[in-house]
């Protein structure tokens, strides 16, 4: 017979993985790679390249049909990221095609939390970042440093 311990945990598995929730274990992101979490501290659903990014809302959470932008404030916009490439820093931008305002991701840096974070440039200034940036590209500085 189970313990009611055991049966409770195997409930909650089991309704994790029927309503799609954004696992915490995640593989992590390797070394050359940028990653974007859909939530802070480097958790939720995730998308993982090497590439620079001209617009987040072409793009999808691995084995997701969710966007990593799907509008201003939208809950599982990037809120987190990882600059796992060891040689340069990565800008990310409030619009897409890397523009607008932006803060910059040092060479291994991580930013946990977008919330924290405060844009430079044009008319945004002083804007929280979480939810609302949309492009990334590797090799440039734009506004202030974080990671």
């Amino acid at each position: 017979m189970k313990t009611a311990t055991a049966v409770v945990a195997a409930v909650v598995v089991a309704a994790g993985t029927a309503l799609g929730t954004a696992g915490t274990a995640q593989a992590t992101c390797r070394a050359q790679y940028a990653c974007m979490y859909s939530n802070s501290n480097l958790g939720g659903y995730k998308f993982e390249n090497f590439n620079s990014q001209a617009n987040w809302g072409s793009l999808r959470y691995t084995g997701t049909s969710i966007p990593l932008w799907a509008g201003d404030g939208t809950y599982n916009n990037v809120s987190s990221m990882e600059n796992m490439d060891t040689n340069s820093p990565i800008a990310v931008y409030y619009n897409s095609q890397y523009r607008g305002s932006c803060f910059t991701i040092r060479s291994s840096g991580t930013v946990r939390n977008f919330a924290d974070v405060r844009l430079s440039g044009d008319t945004h200034d002083g804007w929280v970042a979480n939810d609302v940036m949309n492009s990334h590209h590797f090799n440039i500085a734009c506004g202030t440093y974080y990671g």
